[in-house]
């Protein structure tokens, strides 16, 4: 392939949903130049990683949006989460923890992904050393000692794009992750999510809801205008059944499910359903490449982790090219695809990784069992924890985004 057909970059995304649109932004802020690849037409509306689910972003993730210079486009289509209410059904004693008694404004937020999408590739587009190669279709990878290669067919060409660092922000199915021969372990809930939107008639007010059913959890997360994003987790064998009820049936089951604490369940929106696994690759990194976002840890939503955890990642590796950058002389070159800077972002990410997997699979299996006296426990645990305010504290500074070391853009801090 000549010269001309040949692009060369500091740093190649392959993926352009939120994830890898996040850290293109981030990548925004320094002397980079960046390509991605997306093979989906980017009009934020129809991406499908941007369509009407919901995202929970946790207060650290708020944060790093702040951080980046994002927050006040999306702060409009944002609904503050003040309180999170965790129980069981059937089952007496509750959690409750409060963004009061936190000290801060929320313990997070939620936005539409629709929303989340188009703030982020409005910022790209002013971005003077980013491009968008959309729709293109990558159809090979080398990874070299200097440069990882892309071939990417477009309206009908190919040509190729080499980096000097390739991103996998391409999801749980990650090809990039294929390419790099990178050990992939996977965890089959044999669960669906049914993910809508409703409305109830007693309204959320900021009050964020985990209730844990016989057959798997029910999310209740405030939106906007009054209205509740629900993700309802079923056992794979009946999900299909019960999504494509008739509007009345399907409220009523829900109903059933989740009970009156809410009072009535009203409007009930269009409906869809994704499997659940989780899937964790065995290693962050390999030749000139790096794994983020789903493409490193795909997590059960029980408590609304994965999102989260893939910003930290955005932040993390952001923040270790930086940092190279900033060490460097005026005029030295800095390899962004060196082995240890790769290395140094695989070390960071391990503990949090490892302590967000255990704690939303933890919650599945505690929450799952129904051995004789299990109930009972669960019961008095729940009370128990609502009574501990240590206990209360370190599940806020998980659930928020705040456990472990943090980044500085999770701190709300720029990265240089």
């Amino acid at each position: 392939m000549s010269a001309a057909q040949c692009r060369d970059c500091d740093v190649l995304i392959v993926g352009g949903g939120a994830v890898g649109s996040t850290f293109a932004c981030a990548l925004a802020e320094l002397p980079l130049d960046t390509v991605l690849i997306e093979a989906h037409e980017v009009r934020m509306l129809e991406q499908p990683s941007f369509d009407a689910r919901v995202t929970a972003l946790a207060n650290g993730s708020q944060q790093i949006l702040a951080a980046l210079g994002l927050w006040p486009d999306l702060d409009g289509y944002a609904e503050a989460i003040r309180a999170i209410h965790i129980s069981e059904r059937g089952r007496f004693g509750a959690a409750r923890i409060r963004a009061a008694e936190e000290r801060v404004p929320a313990l997070g937020y939620t936005v539409e992904n629709q929303a989340l999408g188009r703030v982020l590739w409005e910022r790209l587009q002013r971005a003077p050393r980013f491009t968008a190669l959309a729709p293109a279709k990558v159809t090979a990878l080398v990874l070299g000692e200097q440069h990882t290669t892309a071939t990417i067919e477009q309206a009908g060409r190919t040509f190729e794009v080499r980096g000097r660092l390739a991103v996998a922000a391409d999801g749980a199915r990650s090809a990039l992750r294929a390419a790099l021969g990178v050990p992939v372990k996977e965890h089959d809930y044999e669960q669906c999510a049914v993910i809508f939107n409703c409305t109830t008639e007693a309204p959320l007010a900021g009050r964020a809801f985990e209730r844990f059913t016989p057959r798997g959890p029910i999310a209740l997360l405030p939106l906007t205008g009054g209205r509740a994003a629900v993700i309802w987790t079923l056992p794979a064998a009946v999900a299909e059944d019960i999504a494509t009820l008739p509007q009345v049936a399907f409220r009523d089951e829900l109903q059933s499910a989740f009970g009156q604490r809410l009072g009535r369940f009203t409007r009930i929106g269009e409906r869809r359903i994704y499997p659940l696994a989780r899937v964790a690759s065995g290693a962050l990194h390999g030749q000139r490449a790096v794994l983020i976002g789903d493409a490193a840890m795909r997590l059960h939503p029980v408590a609304g982790q994965s999102f989260n955890l893939a910003l930290r990642d955005v932040a993390t590796l952001a923040e270790v090219i930086a940092d190279a950058l900033l060490a460097a002389p005026p005029g030295t070159p800095v390899d962004i695809g060196a082995n240890d800077l790769l290395e140094r972002y695989e070390a960071w990410r391990a503990a949090d990784r490892q302590r967000v997997s255990i704690f939303t699979h933890g919650l599945i299996q505690l929450f799952g069992e129904a051995a004789p006296g299990f109930g009972l426990g669960r019961g008095l645990g729940l009370m128990a924890f609502d009574l501990l305010p240590g206990a209360k504290a370190l599940l806020a500074r998980q659930t928020m985004g705040k456990a472990g070391r943090l980044p500085r853009l999770a701190r709300g801090l720029k990265l240089f």
